[in-house]
């Protein structure tokens, strides 16, 4: 994860290492800690060998919208998506599509977050990631992820949307106005994990624009 940080471009203040542990790279910003104090350092339960302070640029909604533009990219949205593995794995799958950016609307986790960070194996930080309102958004004509009453995945010109916006398991779409598109799924299945949906669309997405 610290190399994707590094790949990225990103600036550690601080990598703290535990003792007996190496970083798969060369740093000045390196503290070496005893077991014990790295365990008191850490967040997890079962941690790696390294943990580091590192700056970020959080994006501008305009950034955001003008990276996915030039890239010729829907604007991928998180409307209200709440739990953090989930918010992670789709900005890894976001990054490994060819998706430039990320849009996330209030009551979705931090993409930042040390769970979000961690399910992103660090792919979040290949992203532009701006925090948004709807507002922020006028403009784009897009489509909404829905389990049921959407156009057929394979049937919906996604590629050519301004946004795709992906809602909560739970609530769905806080909006009611926007396209929507349903990947069908075996009858008796309700609903796809949000980040399994958000795969397949994704990378439908980059096949498409790859033909």
């Amino acid at each position: 994860m610290l190399a994707e940080a590094k790949a990225a471009g990103l600036e550690f203040d601080l990598i703290a290492v535990r003792e007996g542990d190496r970083l798969p790279f060369h740093t000045e910003s390196r503290v070496i800690l005893t077991a014990a104090a790295f365990r008191a350092a850490t967040q997890t339960v079962t941690p790696q060998g390294a943990i580091a302070v590192a700056r970020v640029h959080e994006a501008t909604p305009a950034e955001a919208i003008r990276a996915a533009q030039e890239a010729r990219w829907p604007l991928v949205v998180l409307d209200r998506v709440q739990d953090p593995g989930n918010v992670g794995a789709i900005c890894r799958t976001a990054a490994a599509a060819g998706a430039p950016a990320i849009a996330v609307l209030p009551g979705s986790a931090d993409p930042y977050g040390p769970k979000a960070v961690r399910a992103s194996a660090g792919n979040v930080f290949r992203l532009e990631v701006a925090k948004v309102r709807w507002k922020d958004l006028e403009g784009l004509e897009g489509f909404g992820a829905a389990s049921a009453g959407g156009a057929p995945l394979v049937e919906a010109p996604i590629e050519s949307a301004g946004m795709i916006v992906l809602g909560s398991e739970a609530h769905g779409l806080s909006r009611n106005d926007l396209k929507l598109v349903t990947v069908p799924l075996t009858e008796g299945v309700e609903s796809l994990n949000v980040a399994a949906a958000a795969a397949l669309i994704l990378f439908e997405i980059r096949r498409r624009l790859a033909a």
